[in-house]
């Protein structure tokens, strides 16, 4: 399963929140909401509802629903479009993955979230989040990327 999704529609301040301790290397060590432009490759969380403005982070060690693999930002520009935004992302993001995590994707066990600017944020945040998650609404345990 492949699909993008709106991030960061509404309060770019709620985006930047770090709540969740991280030890010096930047691994999260105990849980808190982050903001979604804070979340950086390695990071596991839950999606806190509808609002993807910030997620409840975890330690990657306790069981989550998805992992950032990839951050990447899109080009300078007018807005191109929910559609045009959605397939840059979930194209990049496909083509993140193998390099992320040393696997080949596997849509019968992963599914590949692209969280992407929404138009009402395209000014302030340019910002592709690359998201892994366990098929079927499961849960992962562990860290997928490298």
């Amino acid at each position: 399963m492949v699909i993008a999704l709106s991030a960061c529609a509404e309060s770019v301040a709620t985006s930047f929140i770090e709540e969740a301790k991280r030890d010096e290397s930047g691994l999260i060590t105990e849980p808190g909401q982050v903001g979604v432009l804070r979340l950086v490759p390695g990071d596991c969380f839950f999606f806190d509802g509808d609002d993807i403005e910030s997620v409840a982070a975890v330690p990657c060690a306790d069981q989550h629903e998805a992992e950032v693999f990839s951050v990447f930002d899109l080009g300078d520009g007018d807005w191109p479009g929910a559609n045009a935004v959605e397939q840059v992302a979930i194209n990049s993001c496909l083509a993140r993955f193998r390099p992320a995590t040393g696997i080949d994707f596997d849509p019968t066990q992963l599914g590949v979230t692209g969280l992407a600017p929404s138009e009402s944020s395209w000014s302030d945040d340019r910002t592709v989040i690359c998201v892994l998650t366990a098929q079927n609404s499961g849960l992962l345990s562990g860290r997928l990327s490298r």
